[in-house]
């Protein structure tokens, strides 16, 4: 038993660790911020899940506080990657950062100014 419970724990963590390593090289691959921005949020969640919840599968013969802690981990994941990965992608286009030039459409651009000023009025 104690051999499929390390099996399991190592599957998932070398699973995340393959996934933290996607991100990776995307981050660096990925022509603007925002395709980096969505590589680093959504495989580097995913990593970052699937390590706790193989550190989670390894402790937890032992110790059954390992089971809430890592779930308050996982939740805690969820709840703010996406969040400052939206505020970050917005700050990014708000300062005029450059898209790259195989995006086709610009959704945003009819929505939200590409500047600071034009949300206060205009500059002087």
């Amino acid at each position: 038993m104690e051999f499929l419970i390390e099996l399991l724990a190592s599957i998932t963590m070398l699973l995340g660790a393959l996934l933290m390593v996607a991100s990776g090289i995307g981050l660096i691959r990925l022509p603007d911020v925002f395709c980096r921005m969505h590589a680093v949020g959504k495989a580097g969640t995913l990593g970052i899940v699937m390590m706790i919840t193989g550190t989670v599968i390894y402790f937890l013969p032992s110790d059954l506080s390992v089971l809430f802690r890592g779930l308050l981990a996982i939740f805690f994941q969820f709840l703010t990657t996406p969040a400052a990965t939206h505020l970050l992608a917005r700050a990014a286009y708000l300062s005029d950062y450059p898209i790259s030039e195989r995006t086709a459409v610009d959704e945003l651009k009819t929505y939200l100014p590409s500047r600071p000023d034009d949300l206060v009025g205009g500059a002087d």
